[in-house]
């Protein structure tokens, strides 16, 4: 297989992104789901001049929301979040892609590769996520780790292993179990006389590479008046939000039902690696196995710790199970020693083997979307606006749409601000879903004071979008006498609207002003 190592091999990579991202492009996906609602309407809300935490309130690091801003800046539309998306996944291809090129061979790292994206859209949930954009630091970090350990001079690569930390941290703290496991291998090296030295300066510099980005969010939103806002929302409310739910090993369980080829190859990794280590091999492959091992139960554990079960949360496995699949692959390649007259044929035998046996099919069979979709582009010389009417939730717009006017404000209570984003219809308060209201240890009765405020001045149109919600009790729910702080701003609701209607298959219900 000549073509591995060759600049081939980024045409190769870029083709895979494309075809399994083009079930994600807005032709495909037109109506945003609840959580790329959220971004989509903050990032809007910040091309306005707004300010995350302060102007809109939501729980996820600040970086997700200005990758959605500068999507919108792009096209105007969501298509350019799509675009961003293809370029972090290609980016994180081949962060990936050289990070076990250095520790493994140009064979293991391309199955490896093609593994994780041919299983990416069975765990994508929709796209435009946190953690589909930290597969890029995740991988980045163990490819400067890893250059760091060949690289005896400067302190760049360990820098830049912090700053992938913090920005993984900036889209979700759960993303980082990488991180932290680097963060531990080089604290182990303290241990040693030999290595405390370098390790000491390693760490620093790591720590520099996170001081750096934290110091700049952190300014920029202070300067905004928003740094304690971003602490409220991002730590105070997640924390008691994740002790909603508690921690499911049943969770794992559903990590195999999605990903079944690529756990059992992360099994074998497990193995390898271990077996690798005990063996005493060395090296820099020694090092990505002892990172595989640690990280993987970090971050298996971090991406369920909330104990809900959404796809989404799969994502962050795909760079430890990569690895670990690569690893697997890589003692195999070694039954037949480097030199031996049966090494290239079994390599060439066993990567095209893996590739046409788990990797294949699931990218051919996505072949046909990315297909009709240049097609479509092609003919109409521009990228398709989506056509809301034709799905069961234009319903919702057009209702919105034919009862309200531009400039009018709507509520959405619960989680449903895509259609603030789609109609055009701002929210009239920072809290323009509600969950905040449903978490008894976090809400205050300031918060419900100040969302009861906003609605008597701005009289919004409200649609209660509960249904089969169970994080929010409805607005005339007894539930609320569970929650005193937002039990007045409920009975407020009921006493100054009137409930007229029941839209939709997701049976909103619509209350308007008395």
């Amino acid at each position: 297989m000549k073509f591995v190592g060759t600049p081939l091999q980024l045409l190769i990579l870029l083709a895979v992104v494309f075809i399994v991202a083009a079930p994600l492009a807005p032709l495909y996906e037109p109506m945003p789901f609840r959580d790329q609602g959220v971004y989509l309407y903050v990032g809007q809300r910040i091309l306005d001049g707004d300010i995350p935490y302060r102007d809109v309130w939501d729980h996820k690091g600040p970086l997700v929301y200005y990758i959605n801003a500068l999507g919108l800046l792009l096209t105007g539309s969501t298509w350019g979040v799509w675009l961003l998306e293809i370029a972090f996944l290609f980016l994180a291809a081949l962060f990936g892609f050289f990070a076990l090129r250095l520790a493994l061979t140009p064979h293991a790292a391309l199955v490896a590769t093609l593994f994780w994206l041919a299983f990416f859209p069975d765990v994508a949930d929709h796209g435009n996520s946190v953690e589909e954009y930290s597969l890029l630091f995740q991988f980045a970090a163990v490819y400067f780790f890893l250059r760091g350990q060949k690289n005896a001079g400067g302190w760049l690569n360990e820098f830049l292993v912090g700053a992938s930390a913090a920005l993984a941290f900036s889209l979700r703290p759960n993303n980082i179990g990488i991180h932290f496991a680097a963060g531990l291998i080089l604290a182990a090296g303290l241990f040693s006389s030999a290595e405390r030295s370098r390790a000491f300066k390693r760490i620093v510099a790591a720590v520099a590479g996170s001081g750096v980005v934290f110091a700049v969010i952190a300014v920029y939103f202070a300067a905004h008046r928003a740094l304690g806002d971003l602490f409220d929302q991002v730590f105070v409310f997640n924390y008691y939000y994740s002790r909603l739910e508690t921690f499911s090993w049943q969770a794992l369980a559903k990590g195999y039902e999605l990903m079944p080829a690529l756990v059992v190859g992360g099994l074998l990794g497990l193995a390898g690696a271990a077996l690798y280590l005990w063996s005493k091999g060395g090296g820099v492959p020694a090092v990505l196995a002892a990172l595989a091992l640690v990280a993987a139960p970090i971050q298996l554990y971090l991406a369920l710790l909330s104990g809900r079960k959404y796809m989404h949360y799969y994502i962050a496995w795909l760079p430890v199970l990569a690895i670990l699949a690569g690893f697997a692959i890589y003692q195999m390649q070694r039954i037949f020693p480097a030199g031996n007259k049966f090494r290239k044929p079994f390599d060439l035998i066993l990567t095209l083997g893996l590739i046409l046996a788990f990797a294949f099919q699931p990218v051919l069979g996505r072949a046909a979307k990315a297909e009709a979709l240049l097609k479509t582009v092609w003919e109409q010389k521009s990228l398709p606006a989506p056509d809301y009417a034709s799905m069961p939730q234009g319903e919702y717009l057009d209702y919105i749409s034919s009862h309200t006017q531009p400039g009018d404000y709507v509520l959405i209570w619960g989680n449903a601000s895509v259609y603030n984003f789609l109609s055009q219809r701002q929210a009239p308060s920072r809290f323009f879903y509600t969950y905040a209201f449903g978490v008894p240890a976090y809400v205050t009765q300031s918060m419900a004071d100040e969302l009861q405020a906003d609605i008597a001045e701005k009289k919004p149109l409200i649609l209660d979008a509960t249904a089969g919600d169970k994080t929010i009790p409805r607005i005339d729910s007894d539930l609320w006498r569970g929650i005193p702080a937002s039990q007045g701003l409920a009975r407020f609701i009921e006493e100054n609207y009137i409930y007229v209607d029941t839209i939709g298959a997701d049976r909103f219900r619509v209350w308007v002003p008395k």
